[in-house]
């Protein structure tokens, strides 16, 4: 429901707000390539994420957010001939060994105890989600 709300209000915005924009678009196949093809990039992004973040958490997420910046020194290293600071690269290894400490780090399952003790008898600590996940959770 909240995509279908996204929706109408990007409609509107584009109605009201870039219409000049839109109109002088000079529509080719290779501009409805790129739209679609954006449109393909976040349908797939906001489909997989939800499993992702399920596998690996929500920090692992983030950390590996770190190496997006590799990909346009990528870009700048093979489309534009650009050479790029030997910095990038020690950046990117510590990244990317931070990301591999953390992935093989395993948190243990502890119990947890709910602060009020009249609640406590509301909250149990699921084994199932804590072995799946390695990371602690609570479920009221």
């Amino acid at each position: 429901m909240l995509a279908v709300f996204g929706l109408v209000f990007s409609i509107c915005e584009i109605a009201l707000l870039e219409r000049q924009a839109f109109e002088s678009i000079e529509w080719s196949y290779d501009v409805i390539l790129g739209f679609a093809g954006y449109a393909a990039a976040g349908f797939l992004f906001y489909t997989l994420l939800p499993h992702l973040l399920k596998l690996g958490g929500a920090t692992m997420f983030n950390l590996s957010a770190l190496t997006s910046d590799m990909w346009a020194v990528l870009i700048r290293i093979l489309f534009y001939n650009e050479e790029v600071s030997w910095l990038y690269y020690v950046s990117f290894a510590i990244v990317a060994l931070g990301l591999v400490i953390y992935s093989i780090s395993e948190k243990s399952c502890t119990a947890m105890t709910c602060p009020d003790e009249h609640l406590s008898d509301h909250y149990q600590v699921l084994a199932v989600e804590c072995a799946e996940s390695g990371r602690e959770t609570l479920v009221a």
